[in-house]
């Protein structure tokens, strides 16, 4: 059977607000005590273009994103991720990669596991591979974890490739049980978003030096991220029956509470300063979003005291969001 090779790919792949139980997805904490993770994925994403390169533009590789790259040897490529694509999924011709994406990176909604799920995507579309959500969830974890080391858990990629709002269980051995909150409760999404201020704290982070020391630190930590985890499951429970901003809001400041014992540079003075102002506003409680250090600062508040303190809080950015309930996604493949 003739494989029908593309040349020109477009994929969108959404990113994502983790609500609660993030330390969880760590491979040395759900391998002896199993993962929850409750996250949605958003209607901001990053768009990745790849094209098969013509051999008269006298370059292999051509990869733009933040930065522009040009190399004719695939080891001297610098985006870590972008290399090791395009190593797992065999590309050896000439091949030209682009990304845009709505949001800042090192923002802690996601966006380099977002990057690399779209990327892998569109470099599998391009060979002809049609491949399942399960195998792209699994080139993606093979790429970031197994082969770069990052220091990250796995609801980023979970997120990227199945999309929607959903409870990830992750078991001892790697295995996933997904319930979708799309079949289980009308209306309550929108009633959600409605209660959520996305403010833009701009600080931009490395979260790798947060993250390893996390990492290091999943056997010290134990304790604090069972109760993590263990918030996941009451999120799940309040979301799909009666709640309100109030209850929300506790809940995700208590989960922010454990976070900051896992890693020294989670949070800081100016983070600190920003959450209380917003509790002084109305704002019922909260959280960063990702690992911490910057980023966004996910707010939840009744509808009467959002506008009020969107306004008042003018020197910050703040981000109008949506529910998107597609995960990563061809937009074009010719």
């Amino acid at each position: 059977m003739e494989v029908d090779k593309k040349k020109f790919v477009i994929t969108s792949t959404p990113l994502r607000i983790s609500f609660a139980g993030g330390g969880s997805d760590f491979y040395d904490f759900f391998s002896s005590h199993e993962g929850a993770i409750v996250s949605t994925t958003i209607d901001k994403e990053i768009k990745v273009t790849v094209k098969r390169h013509s051999d008269i533009f006298n370059e292999k590789f051509r990869i733009n994103y933040s930065s522009s790259e040009i190399t004719n040897n695939v080891e001297d490529i610098k985006n870590d991720i972008a290399r090791e694509c395009i190593k797992l999924v065999g590309i050896d011709y000439p091949i030209y990669i682009s990304t845009i994406s709505d949001l800042p990176e090192k923002s802690g909604l996601g966006s380099s596991s977002s990057f690399c799920v779209g990327l892998l995507k569109a470099l599998f579309e391009l060979e002809g591979k049609n491949i399942t959500k399960k195998e792209l969830y699994e080139a993606s974890i093979e790429v970031e974890i197994n082969i770069l080391k990052k220091p990250i858990g796995i609801q980023d990629q979970l997120a990227a490739v199945y999309g929607g709002f959903n409870f990830f269980k992750i078991f001892k051995d790697g295995s996933i049980e997904i319930k979708n909150l799309n079949n289980s409760t009308e209306n309550v999404i929108p009633k959600i978003f409605n209660k959520l201020i996305l403010i833009w704290t701009s600080i931009q982070r490395n979260s790798s030096d947060i993250l390893y020391e996390q990492e290091k630190n999943i056997s010290k930590n134990v304790e604090s991220i069972k109760s993590i985890k263990k918030l996941a499951y009451e999120f799940w429970e309040l979301i799909n029956n009666d709640f309100d901003s109030l209850k929300l809001g506790k809940l995700l400041e208590r989960g922010w509470n454990n976070k900051i014992k896992l890693a020294s540079k989670i949070s800081n003075d100016e983070i600190i300063k920003l959450y209380e102002k917003c509790k002084d506003l109305g704002a019922d409680g909260g959280k960063l979003s990702g690992a911490g250090g910057g980023g966004f600062l996910l707010m939840v508040t009744n509808e009467s005291k959002k506008k009020n303190l969107i306004d008042t809080l003018n020197n910050y950015s703040n981000i109008d969001i949506n529910y998107n309930p597609k995960g990563s996604r061809i937009l074009l493949s010719e």
